[in-house]
């Protein structure tokens, strides 16, 4: 079975799809034994190509999404580190004038 075949979808290989209805409903009692058979197999190496190449475009936009958000937390992590250490400097210092 193939995966939704909608042409939007599968850009690079609608040739191969509209090759294969053709050959499904031109033969429809052949194509049980195999008359269509070498259509859908190629059909199928299309859209694992194809699937292939979408899987590699999105683990590149998934990497750099991943490193933005990354360098987000990064200056929010130092940000915080620097407020804590002006709260706790401020601490020491209110601790030291209320001693004198």
């Amino acid at each position: 079975m193939h995966p939704a075949l909608a042409d939007h979808l599968n850009p690079g290989c609608v040739d191969l799809v509209e090759r294969l209805m053709s050959c499904h409903a031109e033969n429809r009692w052949a194509k049980f034994f195999g008359k269509c058979n070498a259509l859908s197999e190629a059909l199928n190496r299309c859209l694992g190509e194809e699937f292939e190449e979408r899987r590699k475009k999105q683990l590149v936009e998934a990497r750099a999404r991943k490193a933005r958000v990354k360098a987000i937390w990064d200056e929010t992590k130092a940000d915080d580190e620097e407020h804590m250490a002006f709260e706790r400097a401020q601490r020491e210092r209110a601790r030291a004038q209320g001693q004198n």
